[in-house]
């Protein structure tokens, strides 16, 4: 079974441009995506969202996935990265209400 080492920052920058895809689209400057992304006990400023992007640091993808907001997009992002055999699509569908 292989195994992957979380650690090494050779992986951080692909998370991290997962992220960044998560912001943009959202529309959101750093600032903006950072202050969404904090909570009352942990801040968020846009140096250290901007470190997980570079993957200078750890990516919270965690952290990200955690607002409601950006849940479809984290998804959307990380199947873009995935590579041959996935194909992203939009599809909407409206429930007739009445």
């Amino acid at each position: 079974m292989a195994k992957a080492d979380l650690r090494k920052a050779e992986n951080w920058s692909e998370i991290g441009q997962a992220i960044e895809r998560v912001r943009t689209m959202h529309k959101l400057t750093l600032k903006q995506f950072a202050d969404a992304l904090s909570t009352e006990d942990q801040p968020r400023d846009e140096r250290q969202v901007a470190k997980w992007i570079d993957g200078k640091e750890r990516p919270q993808l965690d952290v990200v996935f955690a607002v409601p907001a950006f849940r479809p997009s984290v998804v959307i992002a990380l199947a873009e990265m995935a590579g041959e055999g996935i194909e992203v699509t939009t599809h909407i569908s409206v429930r007739r209400i009445a």
